[in-house]
Formats: structure tokens, C-alpha cells, sequence
């Protein structure tokens, strides 16, 4: 489905060839920290994504409190960087309620690429 998913997201952009770079990233993302729901974000979610100009928003959501050390970080995607954001739901949740722009946007924007089953909880 992630790969279908990111397909149906990067068609017609001038990202199209982050596909594979980009699969293996939030497969690594959900390996690593089991998220509830991964979301891309901003200019490529919106399909304005721009070549040279553009980063790739990834927004990471957690059901446990986030360490500062792993809050915020850029990964290499092959000519564009990927900016990922790791949020808990309750942060998340408060961000939303005070307005807060980034998060209102990745929410009302981006597009789920991943989410854990809720029928069957933790993996």
C-alpha cells in the first residue's frame, strides 16, 4: 500500500524518481519508531513540489512522548531532503487547538501514507 501510496502522491511531480528513496525512509520511520500515522506534507502533499526549491515534509505521529534528540531531522533523499517531524498525539492535539499553522496544514493537506491498525493496536 506505502508504495502505491507514495505513487499516487509523486505522479506528474518533479520528484517522481524519490519514490524508492522515499518507500525506504518511512519504512525505516515506522521500523524505527512505530508510529500511529505517517503524512507527507506541504509542497509535495499540495503537488507543487519544485525541484531544487522544495523539501519533502514528513510528519511522524507517536502515541508516547517525543524526545527533543528526535523531534526534528533531515535525511538525504537523492537531490532533495526530507525534513521529518516526530509529534505525539496529545502535542499534537494542543498544536492543532492553538492554531498552529504547520500542523493545521499537514492535517487539512497532506497525505496519509501509512497508519496503524487500529483493529489490531501495537505490532
Amino acid at each position: 500500500m506505502l508504495r502505491e501510496r507514495l505513487r499516487e502522491i509523486l505522479r506528474g511531480t518533479s520528484a517522481e524518481d524519490l519514490e524508492e528513496p522515499l518507500e525506504e525512509l518511512i519504512g525505516e520511520l515506522v521500523r524505527k519508531l512505530d508510529p500511529v500515522a505517517v503524512v507527507v506534507a506541504g509542497s509535495l502533499a499540495k503537488g507543487r513540489f519544485v525541484r531544487g526549491l522544495s523539501d519533502v515534509d514528513i510528519l511522524v505521529v507517536v502515541d508516547r512522548p517525543v524526545r527533543n534528540e528526535e523531534r526534528f531531522s533531515l535525511a538525504p533523499l537523492g537531490g532533495a531532503d526530507a525534513e521529518i517531524t516526530v509529534v505525539s498525539l496529545d502535542e499534537l492535539e494542543r498544536a492543532v487547538r492553538a492554531g498552529n499553522q504547520f500542523y493545521l496544514d499537514a492535517l487539512r493537506s497532506g497525505k496519509v501514507v501509512y497508519a496503524r491498525s487500529v483493529a489490531g493496536g501495537k505490532r
